[in-house]
C-alpha cells in the first residue's frame, strides 16, 4: 500500500469544533496538513503550496467552498476535492459533483472514516491518471501532429523552438528519473507549449522589435489559449495544465494565475527552465544569441525568483552529457 501519510492535505473549515476534530484525526494519523478557516486564505494556500487532496466546507465566512473548487478547476490542478456540508439539500451535493468534487461529507459524520476517504480519493485519482495517460491513446499522435502542422504554418521559428525544448525536456525527465507517463507528458507539453500563439496576430508574433505594453499583454494570453486548445483532448488534461503554467514564476509574480513555488506543477517548472534556456541560446526575431555558459549564468541569476533553484542546478548539470547539444531528435 502507498504511503498516503506523506500526502499534503488542505482543510478549509470555519466551524471551530469541526475544524479541531478533523485536525486531531490528521495528527493522530500523522498526516501532513494545513488548516484554514476562510475562502481567501484557502485560495492563497492553493496558489502558494502543493496539495494532494482538499477538504472544504461549503459555507465559509467570505464565500463558498464551491468558489474554491472553481479556482482549483480554473488552474487545471488535478486535486481530489472533498466537500463538507451540513445541508441536506441534495441539489447542493449534485452541483458540487458536477463542478468536479470527488467526494462529500455530510455533518455530522464519523471522523474515523476520514483516513479511508483520503485513501480512496487519492487512489481514484491515480487510476484516473493512468487511464487518461496520453501514452494510452494512439490516435493522439495524429491530433498532435495536426497541431504542430498548424503551428508551423503560423510561425516556423516557434515550431523549431518547441522541438528543441522537447529535447531538453527529455533529458530533464531522464535526469530526474520520472516515470514513463510523466516523461511522455513533459515532452508533449514541450512540443505544444507555444501552440496558443496560433491565436496571436502576425504583427505581434513576428515583430522584430520590442513589443509595446499592449502587445505584450496580448502575447501573455498564449498559455491560456494553448491550454484551452489542448484541453479539448481528454487525455491531455495534464498537458494543458503544464502549458497553462509554464510562464508562472517561482516567486509568484508570473502569469496567468500567479502560482508560487511548489504550487506550480513540477513539470511546468521544468518546462519554464528548458523553454527559457532554448530561447536564450537560439536566434529569435529580435535579440542576440548567448552562449550556453552565458545562458546558464542567466538561469542561475534568476533561480529562486523566476525558476525553481533546485531544478536549475539539475538542468545545468546535464550539460556534461554528450547528447545535451544534439537537438535534432524527434519524440515521435
Amino acid at each position: 500500500m502507498n504511503d498516503y501519510n506523506s500526502r499534503r492535505i488542505l482543510l478549509v473549515e470555519d466551524e471551530v469544533v469541526t475544524h479541531r476534530a478533523i485536525c486531531r484525526i490528521f495528527e493522530r494519523n500523522k498526516y501532513d496538513y494545513v488548516g484554514v478557516k476562510n475562502l481567501t486564505d484557502a485560495i492563497n494556500k492553493v496558489k502558494t503550496e502543493h496539495f494532494d487532496i482538499i477538504f472544504s466546507d461549503v459555507v465559509l465566512p467570505d464565500g463558498s467552498g464551491l468558489d474554491l473548487l472553481d479556482k482549483v478547476n480554473s488552474y487545471l490542478l488535478q486535486v481530489p476535492f472533498v466537500v463538507i456540508t451540513a445541508s441536506e439539500d441534495k441539489s447542493l451535493v449534485q452541483n458540487a459533483m458536477k463542478k468536479g468534487a470527488t467526494d462529500f461529507l455530510s455533518k455530522p459524520f464519523n471522523l474515523k472514516n476520514i483516513p479511508t476517504i483520503i485513501d480512496r480519493n487519492i487512489e481514484r485519482q491515480r487510476i484516473a491518471n493512468e487511464r487518461q495517460s496520453p501514452r494510452n491513446a494512439s490516435a493522439l499522435l495524429k491530433a498532435i501532429k495536426a497541431l504542430i502542422s498548424a503551428l508551423e504554418a503560423k510561425d516556423s521559428y516557434t515550431s523549431g523552438h518547441s522541438m528543441r525544448v522537447a529535447h531538453y525536456a527529455k533529458l530533464m525527465g531522464e535526469g530526474l528519473n520520472l516515470n514513463d507517463d510523466d516523461q511522455f507528458c513533459l515532452q508533449l507539453s514541450a512540443v505544444l507549449h507555444d501552440i496558443g500563439k496560433i491565436g496571436l496576430p502576425d504583427n505581434i508574433l513576428k515583430k522584430s522589435t520590442t513589443l509595446l505594453q499592449s502587445e505584450y499583454n496580448a502575447a501573455k494570453e498564449h498559455p491560456l489559449i494553448g491550454s484551452k486548445i489542448v484541453g479539448n483532448i481528454d487525455e491531455l488534461h495534464e498537458v494543458a495544465a503544464i502549458i497553462r503554467h509554464h510562464h508562472e514564476r517561482f516567486d509568484g509574480n508570473g502569469y496567468p494565475d500567479g502560482l508560487e513555488g511548489e504550487a506550480i506543477p513540477m513539470l511546468a517548472r521544468i518546462l519554464a527552465i528548458v523553454d527559457a534556456y532554448e530561447a536564450i541560446v537560439s536566434q529569435r526575431h529580435y535579440g542576440s544569441i548567448l552562449t550556453p555558459r552565458e545562458a546558464f549564468s542567466e538561469l542561475r541569476k534568476n533561480a529562486g525568483t523566476q525558476f525553481d533553484p533546485v531544478l536549475v542546478e539539475i538542468f545545468i548539470s546535464l550539460a556534461e552529457h554528450p547528447e545535451f547539444h544534439e537537438t535534432n531528435g524527434n519524440i515521435f
